[in-house]
């Protein structure tokens, strides 16, 4: 888990299958713990209902886990979080944090945006384990962010 990154092909950038895979797999378990005091805060909720959403919320939630990436096109890339995912065109993608955190701008304001992926930052619970997986991924996220910037020098110049 600590040195070794799986081969996620050229425009796809992920986490180490088993941060993905612990993080999806806890889903549930807390899924299980909410719907556990739901039913005891609010005893009006029908337990067997509330443990059934409870869970498919999990499940679903675990999934989007399991699939976190980052998708480079070649006009935009796409950032696949747990909760959300995000569409930045790459005009507009100005930085890579150490932090894990892309920084851009959205065409119609002038203030940056943080986004924060976990393709590119370990959460706290890897305690700093595939810290070269994540770092290869800000690597490879930041010559994408160059080698499109020239890109569009050279299209402009034409």
């Amino acid at each position: 888990m600590g040195g070794s990154h799986e081969g996620t092909g050229g425009s796809r950038l992920r986490a180490p299958a088993a941060h993905r895979a612990v993080a999806g797999l806890t889903c549930p378990l807390v899924g299980y713990f909410v719907a556990r005091l739901l039913v005891r805060l609010v005893p009006s909720l029908p337990a067997a209902i509330t443990y059934a959403v409870c869970l498919a919320v999990a499940l679903a939630l675990g999934w989007r886990a399991w699939s976190a990436r980052i998708e480079l096109g070649a006009r935009s890339l796409r950032v696949h979080n747990t909760l959300a995912t995000t569409t930045v065109d790459r005009r507009d993608v100005r930085r890579v944090s150490s932090s894990g955190r892309l920084e851009w701008r959205r065409s119609t304001s002038g203030r940056p945006v943080r986004l924060p992926s976990e393709a590119l930052r370990g959460a706290w619970w890897t305690l700093g384990t595939g810290r070269s997986a994540y770092a290869l991924n800000r690597e490879r996220l930041e010559s994408w962010a160059r080698q499109t910037a020239r890109l569009d020098l050279d299209t402009e110049a034409a």
